[in-house]
């Protein structure tokens, strides 16, 4: 596992510039099971039909974003295995992702598990989740911001990016999501049950409104134009 100072000069900005933004002051609330509720079922790929015409505007109430705080974490070994592991979810699901990043072709074997390229690509998708978690409390900030991600991966599209890659996705960050949840000893088995609700919805709430941007940016068209 590489540690930050052995991380390059860029990757290591990078790493700096999250635990600063995920470090800024939000409410803080206690987190309790006793009257606790949620203002979402609980969600996946397989029922999001549930969420047609409010998914788009997901409002987390102050229980589910307390949640999703405390079960975040900003320390870069969880940063890097969380990235990490939906990578890997998503190779071996789906191989044909390879595809999208050139550079694993330079290497044997797994080897490209140990890249400076796969660790960056890593961080880079834990850094948009991470801007989600810090948002938890501004959530009109988020739809623009997810949007914009997807429109950049329009780019991609001459590589064979699909916008049904959008599942996997978020199939990958519903299993490692739910995998670092099971291992966590300070949430009794009900706190990591609703913690798998919430994040899960996240999860929903994240690839939908990627993948709108992603079929916008096809057509050639943006919601949310850049200010001038």
């Amino acid at each position: 596992m590489p540690s930050l100072s052995k991380m390059p000069s860029a990757a290591r900005q990078l790493v700096s510039n999250m635990l600063s933004f995920l470090s800024s002051p939000s409410p803080q609330n206690n987190v309790s099971e006793k009257g606790a509720s949620f203002s979402t079922p609980q969600a996946n790929r397989k029922n999001k039909k549930a969420f047609e015409g409010n998914i788009e505007k997901w409002e987390p109430n102050v229980y589910e974003k307390e949640l999703l705080r405390r079960t975040w974490s900003d320390e870069f070994d969880n940063l890097y295995e969380l990235g990490s592991a939906i990578y890997c979810y998503i190779f071996d699901h789906n191989p044909n992702c390879k595809q999208l990043f050139p550079f694993i072709s330079k290497y044997q074997g797994d080897e490209w598990k140990e890249s400076k390229e796969f660790r960056s690509q890593a961080l880079k998708f834990v850094q948009t989740l991470a801007q989600v978690v810090k948002n938890i409390y501004h959530m009109e900030r988020t739809e623009s911001f997810l949007y914009t991600v997807g429109q950049k991966h329009v780019k991609f599209a001459d590589r064979g990016f699909k916008h049904e890659y959008w599942d996997i996705f978020q199939d990958a960050m519903e299993f490692a999501l739910e995998h670092r949840l099971s291992i966590m000893t300070d949430l009794d088995d009900n706190q990591k049950k609703d913690a798998v609700t919430v994040w899960r919805t996240l999860a929903l709430y994240t690839t939908v409104h990627m993948r709108n941007g992603f079929i916008d940016g096809l057509k050639g068209v943006n919601r949310f134009p850049p200010l001038v």
